[in-house]
């Protein structure tokens, strides 16, 4: 039963939005407030109220899905960052040194969360192949 300090009409609204949009509501609950979770045609899970969520069955899963969490924030910390590059470089003033490298520093920094993640991606993908052999 979701949190009662949710409105539910609002995660009724929010529900029947992801339903049309083809989401299929699952059998799990969101640890927070305890509202059905979907899964988007992409794969991935959403509570109607709080976003996404991963779903985690093991320690080892809960560590990935700590570190795939850290990694996000990261990413949206960057980008705000690199938003204000943008602006930067859109205005008249001449650009620095120093601020072309700081920006150079944030666009490798991205681009290492990227190919972390992508390594994680990889070792789950051969990890649920294995179990799939080994079920056999």
């Amino acid at each position: 039963m979701p949190d009662s300090s949710i409105d539910r009409e609002l995660l009724i609204k929010k529900a029947s939005e992801l339903l049309r949009s083809g989401a299929t509501m699952l059998a799990e609950t969101c640890p927070i407030c305890h509202s059905p979770l979907f899964k988007l045609k992409s794969g991935e899970v959403v509570c109607p109220i709080h976003g996404r969520v991963m779903l985690v069955k093991s320690e080892e899963e809960v560590s990935k899905a700590s570190v795939e969490s850290v990694l996000t924030e990261l990413e949206k910390a960057i980008a705000m960052k690199l938003g204000g590059y943008i602006n930067m470089l859109k205005s008249d003033r001449e650009v620095d040194y120093e601020e072309i490298r700081n920006l150079i520093s944030w666009l490798d920094a991205l681009e290492r969360i990227e190919k972390i993640k992508l390594v994680i991606r990889k070792s789950s993908e051969v990890a649920v192949q294995r179990k799939g052999k080994e079920q056999r």
